[in-house]
């Protein structure tokens, strides 16, 4: 019986830890055979294991060896198979040796001679036995479908061909996923030459790659690369070029390199970019789009541009935009005609846009030019940008994005809105009708960590008076329970103007007020000191009947104290001063009014001449939810009343 065993070995790039051949008990001109590698390693990064080959009949023939009857252990590192490898070792049709594996899961056979080279040919192999040799490389947490093929090798250099059918396959964090997945490949490398040419086609399946969602393709998705070693540890690709027919086409070069997180870009150049959005937009957008709640939008125009990016800096890139139009589905917002260009060093940026016309939350604005400047401080625009609103605009005169690496990154914005029709603007935001006219300016507004502040206040002009907020702030604006406090001034407003809007009653005079310490949990009002109370100084004061009803109602439980006979009388009632207070908390608001009654409640609206007419409170603790149920209830009735109009009746 023969045995020989030796310690560890290395021929090229495959070493293993010890080696063990045995000639096993048979007849005597086709004994057995078995050798045995511990610790076979295939390279550097692959895993190392166990092979064990058996051949039951071993046999010379014609000046070779034939193995027949035998079995191939692989160690469970390299390949996922239920049991071992039928193996058979037969000398070739022309010469050479012909290898043939089988297994349930894969049939492998390979045919080599000295003359004609190698040819390795695969049929069905599902891809699920791979599994262990991929993992450590990209880490799935599934994998299958079936691959059929053949790589030949001989002295002209390397070719291959391989179709992948249903595969499928997933990442442990979901983020990568694959279905039905058709797949071509072709790998060719010429003797003469150090590089491979890898063409890849995708005709059919879906994909997930992070936010990106690829719906099977209608045309098949093509890769070309052209890709070599450069020197150790780094993956040169002289040739990239990524084609997906009528909407996306790339060219350029890439270096990768390897690194304790796995291979990562070294260097990228892009040639060319052509993109037309038309097309790639529903395939390549539409999911990171609708991650930030923007999904279906309506896409086209045309985005060409160049690229040079290093990881050690000393980049630049080139971007054109042509005819660009964005539309969302919900309405919400659009661009139209968008078209500009962005050019620049990884040191400093120059962009350059305008647009036809703008939609957003449903108004309707024009068209507008914008000039920015980027570089180690951030980004910031370089002169005002005037945008028309109905008869008005919205003006921004200084925008910044602050991002210098000894500051936190914030959002600096100074703006203004021209006077504004306010009856246009609120019936295109689907907002009860107001009258007068909206103007406002909005300096010292910033953006940081979640938090929007209005540090320079706001001042808005509207109902011939001005409202004032000031220490404004949002958190989470556009997060999980959005929150909002500011201090809130008015300043003589007309009554006219403002019952009018909201079909409230009619009411003649100026008021004036505040909300301070106002606090707004999901846009709801959460506490907050207000108060509202008219000018005696005003000639003209009166108060519509339906305006003393619905003021007794707020009062809550008050009542009018005048004779419901002699009230059905008049139209309206002339007052001397009317005001009402709210102090909420805890979703219950002490109401308070402007003087103390006789009867112990509160005066809301105390009259004056005849008929005098007084609204007097009585309930000083109302719920609040109940309380906005009630003057909602209020609004919606007077809207669809008609009949009091901004007119009223003489003194």
């Amino acid at each position: 019986m023969l045995d020989l065993q030796s310690g560890p070995g290395r021929l090229g790039p495959l070493s293993w830890e010890a080696l063990e051949l045995r000639r096993l008990p048979g007849q005597e001109r086709s004994p057995g055979l078995q050798v045995e590698l511990t610790g076979l390693g295939l390279g550097d990064g692959l895993p190392s294991g166990d092979l064990a080959l058996t051949c039951r009949r071993w046999a010379w023939a014609r000046g070779g060896a034939g193995c027949s009857g035998g079995q191939l252990a692989v160690p469970e590192e390299w390949l996922a198979l239920d049991g071992e490898l039928d193996l058979t070792i037969a000398l070739g049709p022309a010469g050479g040796y012909r290898i043939r594996l089988e297994h349930p899961q894969l049939l492998a056979e390979l045919d080599w001679s000295q003359e004609a080279g190698a040819v390795l040919r695969l049929d069905r192999l599902d891809l699920d036995v791979i599994a262990p040799m991929i993992d450590p490389l990209l880490a799935l947490s599934a994998l299958g479908g079936a691959a059929t093929g053949t790589v030949r090798v001989d002295e002209d250099g390397i070719r291959g061909e391989l179709a992948v059918d249903g595969a499928f396959f997933d990442t442990p964090d979901g983020l990568a996923a694959g279905d039905g997945i058709e797949l071509e490949l072709e790998v060719a490398s010429a003797a003469s030459e150090a590089e491979f040419r890898v063409s890849l086609r995708q005709t059919a399946g879906e994909l997930l790659l992070g936010p990106v969602y690829l719906p099977p393709p209608e045309q098949p998705l093509a890769l070309e690369a052209d890709l070599g070693l450069a020197e150790p540890g780094k993956i040169q690709v002289s040739r990239l070029r990524l084609s997906d027919p009528g909407g996306l086409t790339l060219s350029g070069s890439a270096t990768l390199a390897d690194s304790d997180s796995g291979w990562q870009p070294e260097r990228l150049s892009v040639d060319a970019l052509d993109v037309d959005l038309a097309t790639l937009w529903p395939r390549w957008l539409d999911g990171p789009a609708a991650a930030v709640g923007f999904p279906d939008l309506a896409a086209r125009g045309r985005i060409q541009g160049t690229l040079d990016w290093a990881r050690a800096g000393a980049g630049r890139i080139d971007l054109r935009a042509e005819g660009v139009s964005l539309r969302d589905s919900r309405g919400r917002a659009g661009v139209q005609g968008l078209s500009g260009e962005l050019s620049g060093t990884d040191e400093a940026l120059r962009i350059a846009f305008g647009w036809e016309a703008l939609a957003l939350l449903g108004l309707d604005l024009g068209g507008a030019q914008a000039r920015l400047h980027y570089d180690e401080v951030g980004l910031r625009l370089l002169e005002p940008v005037r945008v028309a609103l109905f008869d008005g605009a919205l003006v921004i005169d200084g925008l910044a994005l602050l991002v210098a690496p000894d500051l936190e990154s914030q959002l600096v914005l100074d703006a203004r809105i021209e006077p504004v029709d306010l009856a246009r603007l609120t019936r295109a935001l689907d907002l009860p009708e107001l009258g007068g006219r909206l103007a406002g300016r909005f300096p010292g507004v910033t953006y940081r960590d979640q938090r929007l502040a209005f540090t320079g206040g706001i001042e808005i002009d509207a109902f011939s008076g001005r409202i004032g907020v000031e220490q404004l702030v949002i958190e989470r604006l556009l997060g999980s329970a959005p929150a909002l406090s500011a201090q809130i001034e008015l300043e003589r407003l007309n009554l006219l103007e403002l019952t009018g809007a909201f079909g409230f009653g009619r009411m003649e005079g100026q008021v004036s007020g505040w909300a301070h310490d106002l606090r707004l949990l999901n846009w709801r009002p959460a506490a907050m000191d207000a108060r509202l109370y008219t000018h005696e100084d005003v000639p003209r004061r009166r108060i519509s009947q339906r305006a003393v009803d619905n003021l007794s109602s707020l009062g809550g439980g008050g009542s009018a104290v005048i004779s419901g006979t002699i009230l059905r009388l008049f139209e309206d009632f002339p007052y001397r001063r009317a005001g009402l207070a709210c102090r909420l908390a805890n979703n219950i608001c002490h109401i308070d009014g402007v003087a103390p009654h006789e009867s112990g409640g509160f005066l809301i609206v105390e009259g004056r001449g005849l008929p005098h007419l007084d609204i007097v409170g009585h309930r000083r603790l109302v719920d609040w939810p109940q309380l906005m149920d009630q003057l909602a209830g209020m609004i919606e009735r007077g809207s669809a009343q008609p009949g009091e109009g901004q007119g009223g009746s003489s003194p």
